[in-house]
């Protein structure tokens, strides 16, 4: 009997499975598609069709690709004639191509670099506001001289544009514009403060959102500078307004150290184009002028290593030993420099090397003023986290 009925249990038990077997296969999901046929449906959905040029950018390529640069300079200008609405970072880049093409056309056409340099003149003598009275002149000296071009007009400039340079006058403006912007700060603030509340989201949702403005990638290639649509920036949570900053007049000592900087400046790049003219006595005193003035560190190193080249040619070891050493300090030093720089220690230091470093760090800390650092002491959580944080000054130096 017992027999009979384990025979029984295990028939009921094979026909149980055997039913349920095709309810589990029905209700089963779908096996996921195939690698292939993941391909096959992102064949058959359409591509993104490719974001076009505006118009604006389409007429600044045109414009930027031509070869001549004074076919270029006359399209760029008219360019930025034409399309007085366009991005603002077409229109400066333009103004920038446009500054570099007449340089470049200074050689086959001297009179449209001429014309354009009055033009510059004349319109900054337009908007004495925005700039001291010197300033486009020795704009105009700095780029050719840097271009390699020490002409009759790159002299004259830089005489002009030293001779037009005028402490009070300049002390003045600095103010003037202190004063504007103080006023437009008291606008901002008075503006914010009558501001109302922001709309509901509702009410902003409903509005429809202006386009977003172009994110364009700038590039050269054999000498023509072209623009392309860069990727959209990703999207960034929206900040809460920031209140304006409050503007503050440096003192009456701080602008006269500034008009001394910009001074020295405009005397540096007058001195190394009478050295590369042949005026070189003329040329040294000024840079040794500019050069006892003090100027920021990248005037200091060009007027370094031209006189540290100047004491070379006239076998002064001591003179180009101190140039050079305070090219080397400013970072900028070449490897031949370097080498001239070894051989004047050389020479004055009986044929060794010894205390070269030891120099080196004497002058760093004699000529950078040491400022104190107060170390902030942060108060301590009222309950330990059990934290520990790792602090790395530079990658990998943990």
């Amino acid at each position: 009997m017992a027999r009979f009925l384990r025979f029984t249990l295990v028939i009921l038990a094979l026909v149980t499975a055997a039913t349920s077997w095709p309810r589990a296969q029905s209700g089963a999901k779908p096996p996921d598609a195939t690698p292939a046929t993941a391909a096959a449906d992102a064949a058959q959905k359409p591509a993104e069709p490719a974001q076009e040029l505006p118009a604006d950018a389409k007429a600044f390529n045109a414009a930027a690709g031509e070869k001549d640069p004074l076919k270029r300079a006359a399209a760029l200008e008219k360019f930025i004639a034409d399309n007085p609405k366009a991005s603002p970072m077409l229109m400066s880049m333009a103004r920038s191509q446009l500054n570099s093409s007449v340089l470049a056309a200074y050689k086959e056409s001297r009179a449209k670099f001429l014309a354009a340099a009055e033009k510059e003149i004349a319109d900054a003598a337009k908007n004495t506001e925005s700039g001291p009275r010197s300033s486009p002149y020795g704009s105009l000296a700095t780029r050719l001289s840097n271009a390699g071009i020490y002409s009759d007009e790159a002299e004259d400039y830089a005489r002009k544009g030293l001779a037009a340079m005028d402490e009070r006058a300049y002390m003045d403006m600095r103010k003037k514009q202190y004063e504007r912007m103080v006023a437009s700060y008291e606008k901002m603030t008075a503006a914010a403060a009558a501001a109302k509340p922001a709309a509901p989201a509702a009410d902003a949702a409903s509005k429809p959102a202006s386009p977003p403005q172009p994110n364009y990638r700038f590039s050269t290639k054999d000498g023509v500078m072209q623009v392309s649509l860069a990727p959209p920036a990703p999207p960034r949570p929206a900040a809460p307004p920031r209140a304006p900053t409050p503007p503050k007049m440096p003192t009456d000592d701080e602008l006269r150290v500034s008009f001394r900087q910009d001074r020295a400046a405009a005397l540096a790049t007058l001195g190394q184009i009478l050295v590369k003219r042949g005026k070189t006595e003329e040329g040294e005193k000024a840079l040794t002028e500019a050069f006892a003035a003090k100027p920021a560190s990248s005037t200091m190193a060009s007027i370094a290593r031209t006189l540290a080249d100047s004491a070379k040619k006239t076998g002064n070891d001591a003179l180009q030993l101190e140039y050079l050493t305070v090219l080397a300090l400013s970072g900028r030093i070449t490897a031949d420099e370097t080498k001239d720089f070894e051989a004047a220690y050389r020479k004055t230091h009986d044929g060794s090397l010894e205390g070269l470093e030891a120099m080196l760090d004497e002058r760093y800390r004699r000529d950078h003023v040491r400022f104190a650092v107060t170390p902030f002491v942060r108060k301590p959580p009222a309950k330990a986290t059990g934290k520990t944080v790792l602090a790395e000054i530079f990658p990998g130096a943990g």
